[in-house]
């Protein structure tokens, strides 16, 4: 009885220092008085009403450790068990109105974005650090907190008056947690084990995890038997939509975390999980990622798919293109596992051609210490004619078993071990060029010129460097030519002529692919440099031909244009003056 009256006092002189808002007179409603039944104090409510209108309602129960300053009402109880402590990042969505008459000053709602601050140091009002406190997940409650632990007297621009008594409407989201999606729908709470590494699983990945769903409730609707082999993105996978985005976005290699998803993300309106989750239901996921198979689409249509089997936990340099790689291999038939090659110890370098196109491919992904499984369809192993070394039958689709030992890699080469790799790559290039296969030849010319890109030598070597970047332009500009894409095939020609002034190939191009865009003056200044490099280039003589053959049928056009437009614009003759008489 005693306490409550001193709260009620309490009361009554935060409200008399507020009254600045209301200019109004206070009285005591339902009337306690120190005669007053305990029982009746219990149960009364704090209401406070200004003489005049004004009425100031205190509901709910005072917050320990606050003196009476700030009353706590739930309105929607949370999830329950733990809440956010000192130093926690919270994120809520809120309202805030003045006591004194309703209106409102503030909302999260309005601006469509959660609020999120550190609780308990000090960068909200003191009220808010208190009340927020007493929280738990998806909790809604009415803050009630006076002047002294909001803005006091001097109050907060021009909403909030001085010696205000301010109400809130608070929902606790999350604390610690990431936001995965934009719109909130799923969230991550980063829990005991932190991970090792820095790279998170990719969505078409296979990934071992363990993992309990929950309801908000706390109800089990979903439980691994200890860590499962699980492909993202397939039909069979257990796990939400929501918690695949968390994993691939913020897990690593031996992380835990807890993953909420909203029903959109997870079991939607209907529910799921054999009537285990009601519709429209929010579910928990605390999973915890032990290790994941990295899987690669090559060439994008499932003919190269290369599988790294777990995560290294150091860095190992790529087999790339040109690398000098030591490894271990064994071939199986793919239709029944039969072994055809292997366990062998091979030394190769990667592209070469020493391995099925498709193998060297799929070795680009893979690093040195990695263990990994490449699968390829037939045509990018042995094709439709098989093999007899080693002894494939022909439309074998066929799995390597990979292991890269040592790994010498593509930036740690000589210059003269690039040169000749280049001149290689150069050569598979031209074999795809004849044979019709410009997608392959472009590919091949891309590789060789990334070998030398960035290189300059000295003497004799810097010689063959530079020719031999202005010959790997103009065999892609030959390609381009061959797709009718004129503009690439010129700028090929550009970066070939810039190298080597004199370049044949380069100007014969350039000057068809001038002749083609109508740009003809250009077009014989290339075909006039041409000549000067090669006297009796046919090539040259012919295109020189052309090129004054369509300069004669546009001079011949531009006359009838423009004397059409001069007899349409002639003015008639002006008659002479009469004459006048003398």
């Amino acid at each position: 009885m005693k306490q409550r009256m001193r709260l009620l006092s309490l009361l009554l002189l935060s409200l008399t220092i507020g009254l600045s808002s209301c200019h109004q007179t206070l009285y005591i409603s339902p009337g306690l008085t120190q005669r007053t039944p305990q029982a009746a104090v219990q149960a009364a409510p704090l209401s406070l009403r200004l003489r005049g209108g004004c009425e100031a309602k205190f509901s709910g129960e005072p917050i320990e450790g606050t003196d009476g300053a700030v009353y706590k009402e739930i309105l929607a109880p949370g999830a329950g068990g733990e809440g956010p402590v000192s130093g926690d990042d919270v994120s809520v969505h809120y309202t805030g109105t003045l006591l004194s008459d309703g209106s409102k000053f503030d909302s999260s709602h309005d601006r469509n974005a959660p609020f999120t601050f550190k609780l308990g140091k000090g960068k909200v009002i003191k009220g808010w650090d208190a009340g927020v406190a007493t929280m738990t997940r998806g909790e809604k409650a009415k803050f009630t907190i006076r002047s002294d632990f909001a803005y006091g007297p001097q109050g907060s621009g021009d909403k909030i008056p001085p010696n205000s008594t301010l109400v809130f409407e608070v929902e606790l989201l999350r604390w610690n947690e990431k936001e995965v999606t934009l719109d909130g729908g799923v969230t991550l709470k980063p829990l005991d084990k932190k991970g090792t590494g820095w790279r998170h699983p990719d969505k078409s990945d296979e990934v071992f995890v363990q993992y309990t769903g929950k309801l908000a409730s706390g109800e089990v609707v979903a439980e691994s038997e200890g860590f499962e082999l699980v492909k993202l993105s397939s039909e069979g996978s257990p796990l939400p939509t929501g918690v695949e985005k968390a994993i691939c976005k913020e897990m690593k290699k031996g992380s835990n975390a807890l993953i909420t998803c909203t029903p959109e993300y997870a079991f939607g309106d209907d529910g799921g999980l054999g009537g285990k989750v009601p519709p429209k239901a929010t579910v928990l996921y605390e999973v915890e990622l032990k290790d994941w198979n990295a899987i690669y689409d090559v060439d994008k249509t499932g003919g190269i798919l290369v599988k790294c089997l777990g995560q290294l936990d150091t860095y190992g340099p790529l087999c790339d293109d040109a690398s000098q790689v030591k490894l271990t291999m064994e071939g199986r038939l793919a239709s029944s596992g039969e072994t055809f090659v292997g366990p062998i110890d091979m030394d190769i370098t990667v592209g070469d051609g020493a391995l099925p196109e498709g193998l060297e491919r799929g070795l680009e992904k893979i690093k040195k210490g990695q263990h990994a499984l490449v699968t390829l369809t037939s045509q990018n192993a042995y094709g439709a004619q098989g093999s007899s070394d080693p002894p494939v039958p022909p439309n074998s689709d066929v799995v390597f078993e990979i292991t890269a030992t040592e790994v010498v890699p593509t930036y740690q080469l000589q210059l003269s071990d690039k040169l000749v790799a280049a001149e290689r790559r150069k050569d598979q290039g031209n074999v795809f060029f004849k044979a019709g296969d410009t997608s392959q030849a472009l590919g091949k010319y891309d590789k060789a010129f990334k070998l030398i890109q960035y290189e300059q030598g000295e003497g004799e070597e810097a010689d063959k460097v530079k020719a031999l970047k202005s010959v790997v332009h103009v065999n892609k500009a030959a390609c381009y030519d061959k797709e009718g894409r004129v503009e690439d095939s010129m700028s090929e020609c550009n970066k070939a002529l810039d190298l080597k002034p004199n370049n044949a190939k380069a100007l014969f191009r350039r000057g068809k692919g001038y002749l083609a865009l109508n740009q003809l003056d250009e077009a014989m200044s290339d075909m006039k440099e041409l000549l000067k490099v090669e006297p009796n280039s046919a090539a040259a003589a012919t295109q020189m031909a052309l090129i004054k053959s369509k300069q004669k049928q546009q001079d011949t056009k531009d006359k009838a244009v423009f004397a059409k437009m001069f007899k349409k614009t002639a003015a008639p003759a002006k008659p002479p003056p009469p004459e006048k008489p003398e």
